[in-house]
């Protein structure tokens, strides 16, 4: 009789804590997918885990109530354990989504600001590419005596037709603008959101988005 009755107490042991391992690898599959391996996200996949164990004991406890002396103090235990493991873990995934959205808002790529300036060949590939990022000021032109331009086109498929001087991106309140110093041939803009191509007139402004393309004569520089 005493051994047909800890056969079955064995046995529902072995599957709350088979059922618990099995819950706790599924868990820490779908957070690792879901979130980077970072210190935060490990604290809170400690606190889930404690409060699995914990539940898994007070289902044993529950099932077996005669097998283990001074209950109550153990479910209040166990309990606190548990709600307090749960706000942790709360906690812990509130700061780890907001580390998330502040990188994503610090990362250039995940907004609308301009980063680079490329220059495109007749078939749209990629000559040469300027960084702007954490830029204030770009002069667009040709390098020699009494020139320093930031964009150099001396050395691009069109660089007789390019001013030494030939205009200026500025980087102001979030935004950037070009302008035209008077050039020879012309500053013109193919904005992204139309296709339409916009000739500019000399020192005037004109914003600029990422994706619109500037003609320097015939030069095909793209923002991106």
């Amino acid at each position: 009789m005493i051994a047909a009755g800890i056969r079955p107490h064995r046995e529902a042991i072995f599957m709350v804590g088979y059922v618990t391992v099995q819950g706790l690898s599924e868990l820490l599959r779908d957070i690792k997918k879901r979130e980077k391996n970072t210190e935060m996200n490990v604290e809170r996949a400690l606190d889930i885990a404690i409060s699995f164990v914990c539940f898994a004991i007070l289902g044993v406890l529950y099932w077996y109530p005669d097998s283990v002396w001074a209950k109550e103090p153990i479910y209040l235990g166990l309990g606190i354990v548990i709600v307090i493991c749960l706000i942790l873990a709360v906690r812990d995934g509130r700061v780890a989504q907001g580390h998330t959205r502040n990188e994503n808002t610090d990362d250039p790529s995940m907004s609308g600001l301009i980063t680079e300036l490329v220059l495109l060949s007749e078939e749209d590939t990629e000559l040469m590419a300027w960084n702007l990022y954490g830029k204030t000021a770009a002069l667009i032109g040709r390098a020699g005596k009494g020139s320093e331009a930031d964009i150099d086109l001396s050395s691009g498929p069109y660089a007789s037709m390019v001013d030494k001087e030939h205009a200026v991106l500025n980087y102001s309140a979030g935004d950037w603008y070009v302008e035209d110093l008077g050039s020879k041939n012309g500053l013109s803009v193919k904005k992204g959101e139309d296709g339409k191509i916009y000739r500019l007139s000399a020192d005037s402004l004109c914003k600029l988005e990422k994706g619109d393309c500037l003609y320097v004569g015939m030069n095909r520089l793209l923002l991106r």
